[in-house]
């Protein structure tokens, strides 16, 4: 297939970036034609990178306006988007769209429910964890699993460099905590983590914490200022800004893991929680929140249960950890390390990690779901597809009609309503495609063959943007039932261009839903 990937740029210094292309380059070495749509850190013109079109952005959107333009451009057969998927809420229409998506609060918020919603109705999303993918279904959208990556040939535990390394970065004879990530909003939990170690170093003066982050950052914590309030100057480093900004490659980010002595992550939520896996994988133990994907992640380490719900921005939950808990970990470590115990756990971590290895990824969950999209490229889910359970238009079902007789209007060669309509009575199904061996009638929804008010309902749903005349099948529909309702697809619905036969429904009057969807009840 031809896939256009986005994420940021692969030149930035960030998990979305980097990820991004750790998958183009994947995708391409098993057969696939790829593209990377940069919707952030590039800005200028398409240029080549290894092989893969870079396609810029000139809109701070996310990449949702530009990304038909490069799709059409590259002559796409499938685009998969790398970011939270409520940003892209507003993605163009007229493209097979399959959103690669962290899902980071307990449970969903709100608005990336209702985009999910939207989307599923004529593509399967992505999950990148175990946790996602039991959100998604939950509320009814059926989801692909393909979990994040990590290359344990770089990523991997060298111990007989193990003191080399904290020598170079002045760690000598030193129990080094580190933690990786951004410091935006304060869901990485900076906070709890300095408070923790305002109690451990206590006891312990030995210890220090590496925090591979800017601490600066004017949308996140002031951690300097946070540090000097606590007194820790001794105790909490951060890494050279300007390596930081330029970049650090790969190989010295596993590096850096090897010098530490455990890996602690408390944040308030995870959509994956790549530095989790990288840690492990370098054999070491981690400490992280019990919330979303984090607790699925842990092979070797400890789980912090004591979490204290937080109300977001996204009118959803995250949880915070309590750093008292944090400090009863942190010294569980510490005597582990002491009396050489912390072997085990070592091992362990090594052992989870290996089971996100690229190669074992993309064999095992890329290359199956890949060929499960290809295979139903071209379905369309309304009408001849799945039903899904959550689907609002069940609403517009009454529990009872008189005559206790119901018309699905245009119900399709499956009848997929006819569950949700049946209890009404007696259902008949016509489609413009029946007969000839289908239960469906064959009859043209212009020209209804039954009597006045001979059916107590009447139900059709995505027909009116395929007839020829809408008002004459509107009239027609209105004669033979009492009661009806009509559902239909309009330009503002978000896959209204997701099908080249829909047309839009003009002299008709009509309500509009919130998602675009043309409605006319009787």
């Amino acid at each position: 297939m031809r896939i256009m990937l986005t994420g940021n740029s692969p030149f930035c210094n960030t998990g979305y970036g980097i990820k991004t292309a750790e998958l183009a380059y994947a995708l391409k070495s098993i057969g696939h034609e790829v593209a990377f749509f940069a919707y952030y850190g590039h800005g200028g013109a398409l240029f080549d990178w290894n092989g893969i079109p870079v396609y810029p952005n000139d809109v701070d959107d996310y990449g949702a306006g530009r990304v038909k333009d490069w799709y059409d451009h590259f002559k796409a057969d499938i685009v998969i988007t790398h970011v939270d998927i409520w940003v892209m809420r507003e993605i163009k229409a007229g493209l097979n769209w399959y959103p690669w998506t962290p899902i980071d609060h307990e449970p969903m918020p709100p608005l990336v429910r209702k985009t999910l919603l939207e989307v599923s109705s004529l593509r399967k999303p992505i999950a990148m964890s175990r946790y996602g993918q039991k959100e998604m279904v939950r509320i009814g959208v059926p989801a692909y699993y393909c979990p994040q990556m990590v290359n344990t040939s770089i990523f991997r535990p060298v111990p007989e460099q193990r003191e080399s390394i904290r020598k170079n970065y002045g760690f000598e004879d030193k129990f080094v905590i580190g933690s990786v990530g951004t410091n935006v909003r304060e869901r990485k939990n900076w906070t709890a983590m300095f408070l923790a170690m305002k109690e451990f170093v206590k006891k312990h003066k030995d210890a220090i914490l590496y925090c591979h982050t800017n601490p600066v950052n004017k949308t996140g914590r002031n951690l300097m200022s946070l540090r000097e309030s606590l007194m820790l100057q001794e105790h909490i480093t951060v890494p050279n800004q300007i390596e930081q900004t330029l970049g650090i490659p790969p190989d010295k980010m596993a590096l850096m893991y090897n010098m530490l002595d455990v890996y602690l992550q408390p944040s308030k939520g995870e959509g994956f929680g790549i530095p989790i896996i990288e840690a492990q994988a370098c054999g070491l133990p981690v400490i992280v929140s019990n919330n979303t994907a984090q607790p699925e992640l842990v092979g070797g380490g400890w789980i912090l249960k004591d979490m204290r719900p937080e109300w977001t921005m996204q009118n959803s939950w995250e949880g915070a950890a309590n750093p008292d808990e944090i400090v009863e970990y942190l010294e569980q470590a510490y005597q582990m390390k002491k009396d050489g115990s912390i072997a085990k756990l070592q091992q362990k971590a090594r052992t989870k990690a290996m089971k996100y290895d690229i190669i074992n990824v993309i064999q095992k969950h890329w290359i199956p779901t890949l060929e499960d999209i290809e295979k139903h490229l071209h379905d369309k889910k309304y009408g001849e597809g799945q039903l899904n359970p959550d689907d609002w238009r069940q609403v517009m079902i009454p529990e009872t009609c008189t005559p206790a007789k119901v018309l699905d209007i245009g119900c399709g060669l499956k009848q997929v309503w006819k569950p949700h309509l049946k209890h009404l009575g007696d259902y008949v199904g016509i489609d413009i495609r029946g007969g000839n061996g289908y239960k469906a009638v064959q009859m043209d929804a212009h020209s209804l063959k039954y009597p006045d008010k001979s059916f107590g309902f009447a139900w059709s749903t995505e027909l009116l943007e395929h007839v020829d005349n809408p008002q004459k099948v509107v009239n027609e529909a209105k004669r033979v039932a009492n009661h009806g309702a009509i559902i239909f697809c309009t330009p503002t619905a978000a896959d209204f261009k997701g099908d080249p036969d829909h047309r839009e429904v003009k002299d008709v009057k009509y309500a509009v839903s919130r998602d675009g969807h043309g409605v006319i009840v009787w």
